[in-house]
């Protein structure tokens, strides 16, 4: 509002009150736009001022350009009008060629450098968490504008002084001379090339919907999206050629199934289960078999008791103490309770077999029955003595197979990697859309390290990877992939965000970072520096972020191109005569018009 005011205060003043008034508003007008650029435009004015200190011309350099010089010839003109009566007048002939108007244009030029820089992410911890962090943001979002501004403002500058010598050498005064060169600083002014990258950044947003994020560009880091490369080849999401499904939950989700019990003889399935579900709680977090905790903590009538001295073997399975308080018999064979402990072990028969514990023949027949079934499979043991099999489904969750065909479709190849033993992982590769007989496809029995070694093995192959994991799982292998996708998977068999407080959903210790369910926006923008996309889901989700930021790329050379065409445009105007005030339309209205733009978002 202040800088509309500036700008139509010293035309509505006068024609409403009398052209008497003319100075006075003229004056209002200035104070009102030394105001505007000394609050909304003083960092601006500091990167340019920092810029030159450094011998680098920058879009905030192009930007200060036409405001001091806009605000800096008015005061000049004003200041002798004031002292001298044969000076300048203020109401010249056609007001848009006078020196009036040119604080209000310094001021909306001032404003609308501001507002197209905004990314439209939300501060705190799933946006910009300090002001130097939001600096940041806008330095890497800056940096396409910088070099092209570093293009452009220094024959713009040149130019505006050889229209201000030509007008002054043939016969125009000096009034109306120097405003001419003005016009062509406002043209060339790059606000165009600030909302771009923004505006691009932003249709990403608005694309991904609740479902993905892409990180902005930030300074001294890897551009994995390239907002900010060179405009020849293809970036480095144009490049990818397979993406690696990594971690146990990636095609089933998080939701936990039903767990069926092969106790041995005299073994009682209760027991069983809440032992199995005491020790699977004890593995660290991030580890393999947290997808068993979750299903053998929901299968279990009841607490689930805690356990002692746990400890993990990646891959193998986990150990530990379990104590019980059981009450006395009703034959009244006691009459306080007992606290009954055993030394549980979790996990493959060959490890059982490293303690010395062999699988029985009925339950060894119950295990192949069921990796024959496709069902993950866990032997528990305590006290020496194996006890019962434990049989997972892995189920693949029902977007898994066209998210798997939507990969296909985007042109990559996806692999799956996974902790599961053979059977259970060609069993959900084959229900989930891939090839069980692919030996490229399916690489089933790894660990984290394993995995991060299966991505390392394809980037050596001379493929482009890009790893879809969660991060508390699978960070190792994220770290080795050419491109992170940091997928959360599905925390509900329908995709829902789970509501039971099982620590499955948004929000859960599992996942510290992610937005409550209440929020609407559930997906967690990337930490300021990040590398890494986003995503909540599954396989759709990740081809959805790979086509989401092939397109932002493209958006975003298109938003530079058109932005440069208008700078160019704004300074032939400016050559050809109109006025600054009319020429800064050209800038303004084509960064707002950027801004303005709002794609389909996805659902």
């Amino acid at each position: 509002m202040a800088a509309l005011l500036a700008l139509l205060l010293p035309l509505a003043g006068p024609a409403l009150a009398g052209a008497a008034w003319a100075p006075r508003c003229a004056a209002v007008a200035l104070l009102v736009a030394l105001a505007v650029v000394a609050t909304t435009g003083g960092p601006g004015l500091r990167v340019a001022a920092r810029g030159l200190r450094e011998g680098t011309v920058t879009a905030e350099t192009g930007v200060a350009a036409a405001v001091l010089a806009a605000l800096g010839w008015s005061a000049a003109v004003q200041a002798v009008a004031a002292v001298s009566p044969a000076g300048p007048v203020l109401v010249p002939t056609n007001p848009l060629a006078g020196p009036v108007l040119l604080p209000g244009v310094a001021a909306v030029l001032t404003v609308v450098a501001a507002a197209v820089q905004r990314t439209g992410r939300p501060p705190g911890p799933h946006g910009g968490d300090t002001r130097a962090d939001a600096d940041e943001v806008r330095a890497g979002l800056r940096t396409v504008a910088d070099r092209w501004s570093a293009l452009l403002t220094p024959p713009a500058a040149l130019i505006a002084v050889a229209v201000t010598a030509f007008a002054a050498g043939t016969g125009t005064p000096w009034p109306a001379a120097v405003p001419a060169g003005i016009a062509v600083l406002v043209g060339a002014c790059p606000l165009p090339l600030l909302a771009a990258l923004p505006a691009a950044l932003r249709a990403a947003d608005r694309a991904g919907g609740d479902a993905v994020r892409l990180p902005a560009p930030w300074p001294g880091r890897r551009d994995p999206v390239g907002w900010t490369g060179s405009a020849g080849g293809p970036g480095l999401v144009g490049r990818v050629d397979t993406v690696a499904l990594s971690g146990p939950d990636v095609l089933t989700g998080t939701a936990p199934g039903t767990v069926a019990v092969h106790a041995g003889r005299g073994e009682d399935p209760a027991l069983v289960l809440r032992l199995a579900a005491s020790v699977a709680a004890g593995a660290r977090p991030g580890s393999d078999l947290r997808a068993a905790a979750r299903a053998l903590a929901a299968a279990v009538d009841g607490p689930v008791p805690d356990v002692a001295e746990a400890d993990e073997q990646p891959g193998l399975g986990v150990s530990g103490l379990v104590a019980e308080l059981r009450d006395p018999g009703p034959d009244g064979g006691g009459t306080t309770a007992t606290v009954v402990a055993h030394a549980v072990l979790l996990g493959s028969p060959d490890w059982l077999a490293e303690h010395g514990i062999r699988v029985p023949p009925p339950l060894s027949v119950e295990r192949e029955r069921a990796v024959a079934e496709g069902r993950a499979v866990l032997v528990i043991a305590w006290d020496g003595c194996a006890r019962a099999v434990l049989a997972l489904p892995r189920a693949p969750h029902p977007e898994a197979r066209p998210g798997v065909s939507e990969l296909v479709a985007a042109g990559v190849t996806p692999v799956l990697l996974t902790p599961d033993d053979d059977g259970a992982a060609r069993a959900l590769a084959a229900a989930a859309g891939l090839d069980p007989a692919d030996p490229d496809a399916v690489r089933p029995g790894l660990d984290p390290a394993a995995r991060a070694a299966a991505v390392a093995g394809l980037r050596v192959r001379g493929r482009t990877v890009a790893v879809a994991g969660d991060p508390t799982t699978d960070e190792a292998a994220l770290a080795a992939a050419d491109l992170a996708v940091e997928l959360v998977p599905w925390p509900t068999a329908d995709g829902r965000p789970a509501a039971d407080g099982t620590g499955t959903g948004p929000g859960s210790a599992e996942h510290p970072d992610d937005v409550p369910a209440a929020r609407p926006d559930p997906v967690v923008a990337p930490a300021h520096g990040s590398e890494r996309i986003c995503a909540r889901g599954g396989p759709a989700e990740v081809a959805a972020a790979l086509l989401i930021a092939r397109r932002a790329r493209a958006r975003a050379r298109s938003y530079v191109r058109a932005a440069v065409v208008l700078a160019v445009a704004g300074v032939v105007l400016a050559v050809l005569g109109t006025p600054a005030v009319v020429v800064a339309a050209v800038p303004v209205l084509g960064a707002l018009g950027l801004a303005a733009r709002r794609p389909h978002r996805r659902s």
